[in-house]
């Protein structure tokens, strides 16, 4: 359509019912004039306020973003690295295997430890990892009838799920009186 046929239209105004009645985006930000360079200026000034990964640690979310830095994960996403399927058969995993003794090893002779666990260390994998070893102490002492996990009132939903995908009864507590 040429320019000329959009300006011989005829205009159809809004309909009144669906015209906004209220008063809306009427504080001064909404009615200056900027230029597309004091535009951008002002987002910036905006974002600047805002608390990220990029100027600080983040109070509350998601542990696997603050426990785990991009430079990190990297690794996991390299060829040859990542592929590996999660039920693969033990003797195709001999390299990892390997890897993750030697990883575990050097790590127990720089900090002195009698031993180094190679669990998750964050979110839910890291929640389900140590509820497992603390109850497979527990059994491994014959004492499995400690299945009982106290869980607060504040705490997130993977909290509660994982504990009972772990087995364990969940008792919420109650924290903030």
């Amino acid at each position: 359509m040429l320019f000329e046929e959009y300006e011989n239209r005829p205009y159809n105004p809004m309909p009144k019912e669906l015209k906004r009645d209220s008063v809306y985006m009427n504080q001064p930000q909404f009615r200056m004039k900027f230029s597309e360079t004091n535009m951008m200026r002002y987002i910036q000034r905006l974002a600047e306020k805002d608390v990220s990964l990029t100027n600080s640690m983040i109070p509350l979310g998601s542990c696997t973003m603050k426990l785990n830095s991009a430079v990190c994960m990297l690794p996991i996403t390299m060829h040859g690295f990542a592929a590996m399927h999660p039920f693969a058969p033990r003797d195709q995993c001999a390299g990892y295997t390997q890897m993750f003794q030697e990883i575990e090893d050097n790590l127990a002779a720089i900090t002195h430890y009698d031993g180094i666990s190679s669990q998750p260390n964050s979110g839910a994998t890291g929640e389900y990892a140590g509820l497992m070893a603390i109850k497979k102490y527990h059994e491994s002492r014959g004492d499995s009838g400690r299945d009982i996990c106290l869980v607060p009132t504040s705490a997130h939903g993977t909290n509660p799920a994982t504990a009972q995908i772990c087995g364990m009864k969940i008792i919420p507590i109650g924290c903030d009186e």
